[in-house]
């Protein structure tokens, strides 16, 4: 052939090879995000499992022989660490985790994929019937229970990619 038709169809086979190849970058650096985002997530679960872990070992409450259970425990405005800024190497109890969280950029829990920003919250929790509410700012006299719900959130720095971890720890008596 003496006209330009093989040089236009190599010119349009190398167009549509290019827009396929373009197209299946495209879904690779998409799985490839999403993958990452998983693995943040991943981190932030473990993160967030291990303070449930460390809470679990520590006691129920402060007051942990009262006479007139659950009357007898810490109030629910009083949760929380009564030592100035916690550290959680001086936590004791359980609820000295509440209100736990990462104020300043040192104090971050580091991992090999980033540093993780941590919230804990722990609130008395009452199984009733009528729902499950839960007592954090009630007065000393009301809202006690033989529960306590800790709430973990842990955000990554790097991407804000973050896991809310619930683990609820009971107070049995015989």
């Amino acid at each position: 052939m003496n006209d330009y038709s093989d040089l236009l169809y190599t010119i349009m086979s190398i167009v549509i090879f290019s827009f396929l190849l373009l197209q299946a970058n495209s879904l690779i650096l998409r799985n490839e995000a999403v993958t990452v985002d998983h693995e943040y997530e991943k981190t932030a679960i473990a993160v967030a499992q291990s303070i449930i872990d460390e809470a679990k070992t520590k006691l129920f409450d402060q007051n942990m022989t009262p006479n007139n259970i659950p009357q007898g425990f810490t109030g629910p405005g009083q949760l929380g660490n009564r030592n100035g800024r916690p550290t959680r190497d001086m936590f004791t109890v359980f609820d000295d985790y509440h209100r736990l969280e990462n104020v300043e950029d040192e104090d971050v829990i580091s991992t090999p994929l980033g540093d993780y920003r941590i919230e804990v919250t722990v609130t008395y929790f009452d199984y009733g019937f009528g729902g499950a509410p839960e007592f954090e700012d009630a007065d000393d006299d009301a809202g006690k229970s033989t529960s306590k719900r800790m709430r973990v959130t842990a955000t990554s720095v790097a991407n804000n990619e973050s896991a809310t971890l619930e683990y609820i720890k009971s107070f049995f008596t015989q």
